[in-house]
């Protein structure tokens, strides 16, 4: 032990003189990994797995792009390099990637010891992707289904009377979406809807279609009130008058998101929807969330206008203002619009 310690003084006292002594750290100039998906899971995204097959750095972190428009799913491995090792410049022919269809998308060093690998997986899963399922018709003319895991997104196309409506196919990342716009005319409704896988975007479900919707006048009076005036032009703004009927349902509130949501008579819940109680307006936006503050939100004329919702406690929380002065002083006409010298302003 004593000769050790002395060999070691003496290696440092020659590495201020001499370059490449034992204290120099070593270079990591090749990167393997090997990456396993768990597919078996519920979760939106599988657990990961990844197996480093040299030495020199260790997973500190892997997280999946779930932001990522490209046609298969993204991830993020962040490497730490050992003490005594760092890394060089890393490029795609420095990379050994395999399992998952793993390919190398790019490399970025934080530090000499930390590098970020993109990494694109073309074979997770196969891509394959079930079909949504319990489709259901509201009143209000907003469609809803159960979540699919492994869905980046669904598109649906809406039928009348056993015929497509338009050629055009509408595509969202949520389980709910409205066809109040649509709806224009009595008779029976239904929509066809398939999943976009979230490892594959050009893999999709089989099209399945949901039960009929019959709309007949009151029904139809009702769609259109919601889709050309969801903030009530022909009802006051505490909906006292009862020209547009209640939405039926309730506010539940989640203390995992610290936020309340409108749940629907049926379980699932609103989405970027006008809510209508006997305590006034309200609206969620496209996480769900009861809205508060200042909104814009876009009518069926394609315009967008700016509406407050209230952001205190009790019965005024998320209740929209109308005919009146925002805290901030702003002034809203009846509709709850934002108004300028008596103009709503629209963007």
């Amino acid at each position: 032990m004593k000769k050790w310690k002395t060999a070691v003084v003496l290696t440092a006292f020659f590495s201020l003189l001499l370059p490449g002594t034992a204290f120099a750290r070593e270079r990591i100039e090749e990167i393997s990994l090997n990456f396993s998906a768990d597919m078996g899971s519920e979760d939106p995204w599988p657990s990961v797995e990844i197996t480093p097959e040299n030495d020199g750095y260790m997973i500190e972190d892997f997280q999946f792009l779930s932001d990522s428009s490209e046609k298969y799913p993204q991830g993020t491995v962040t490497l730490l390099a050992d003490d005594d090792y760092y890394f060089g410049t890393i490029k795609r022919t420095d990379c050994t990637l395999e399992g998952e269809g793993a390919s190398f998308v790019k490399a970025v060093k934080d530090s000499s010891r930390k590098l970020r690998l993109t990494v694109s997986f073309r074979e997770m899963g196969d891509g394959e992707v079930s079909a949504p399922s319990s489709l259901f018709w509201s009143e209000s003319g907003t469609v809803s289904w159960e979540p699919v895991p492994g869905a980046r997104s669904y598109q649906l196309r809406l039928m009348h009377n056993g015929k497509a409506v338009s050629t055009e196919t509408f595509e969202t990342k949520e389980s709910s979406y409205s066809f109040a716009s649509q709806i224009t005319q009595t008779g029976t409704y239904s929509f066809r809807i398939r999943s976009v896988s979230r490892y594959n975007s050009s893999v999709y479900s089989d099209w399945i279609t949901s039960p009929g919707f019959q709309v007949n006048e009151a029904t139809l009076e009702l769609i259109r009130s919601i889709a050309g005036n969801p903030s009530g032009e022909n009802a006051s703004a505490n909906g006292n008058d009862g020209a547009v009927s209640l939405t039926p349902g309730q506010w539940q509130w989640f203390s995992s998101q610290n936020a309340w949501y409108w749940q629907n008579p049926d379980g699932t819940y609103a989405y970027q929807q006008w809510i209508h109680t006997s305590d006034g307006w309200y609206y969620t936006g496209s996480d769900g969330h009861m809205a508060s503050g200042w909104q814009w939100i876009k009518g069926s004329d394609g315009l967008s206008r700016c509406y407050y919702f209230g952001t205190g406690d009790g019965n005024a929380q998320g209740r929209m203002y109308a005919g009146t002065t925002t805290p901030d002083n702003y002034t809203v006409n009846g509709d709850g619009a934002w108004t300028v010298d008596g103009k709503v302003q629209v963007q």
